[in-house]
């Protein structure tokens, strides 16, 4: 008899047609769905994943093992010195030192590709190194750039080339071809002198 109410609300709910359970989005361990995986992949923003959306999530996360299986194989590959499958602490003390010196290597390629803009930029005199004047006027733009990204980020807004030291909308350089006069001797157009 005290089973009675569980039934009847069960079969209330079935005849009203109320799903018991959903199986439209993954869930986390709590019964909520995931923020991460619906920012990502609910398209239509109504807070569950539907079939296509599932299949998104689904396809990106079977990639995302794929990756790491080829990672791993690559791996023991390279750095199972004795074959047995898996790596060793000091097999695996190799791989980081490995991963170590390529993150340093990125890292001083991207640190040598900025300055060799900044030379590009900033040597007027073209002699590969940066006077005094010449570092200023980087530091200078620099801090320019800086002060106009906190103040875009504190009004929330665009940012415009005054800012950054750039001509504004109105001044800018009109093409070539629109400031044309007649010569009235020879008849022939010319461009005008600014």
């Amino acid at each position: 008899m005290k089973n009675i109410p569980y039934r009847l609300i069960l079969c209330a709910a079935a005849l009203a047609g109320l799903p018991l359970f959903s199986v439209a989005a993954p869930v986390a361990g709590d019964g909520q769905v995931s923020a991460s995986i619906l920012k990502k992949y609910d398209l239509n923003h109504d807070g569950t994943l539907d079939d296509n959306e599932r299949a998104a999530w689904q396809a990106a996360r079977q990639k995302q093992r794929e990756v790491r299986e080829a990672r791993r194989a690559a791996d023991l590959a390279r750095y199972d010195a004795n074959h047995n499958g898996k790596l060793d602490s000091a097999e695996r003390d190799l791989r980081k030192a490995d991963a170590d010196k390529g993150r340093q290597v990125r890292e001083g390629e991207v640190a040598t590709a900025a300055e060799a803009r900044k030379l590009v930029r900033y040597d007027k005199n073209r002699n590969g190194v940066l006077d005094e004047d010449e570092l200023a006027a980087a530091n200078a733009d620099a801090e320019k750039r800086k002060a106009a990204g906190e103040s875009r980020r504190a009004a929330g807004g665009a940012i415009s080339l005054a800012d950054v030291g750039g001509k504004p909308a109105g001044d800018a350089a009109k093409p070539a071809g629109d400031s044309v006069r007649r010569d009235e001797d020879a008849g022939n157009a010319s461009a005008a002198t600014p």
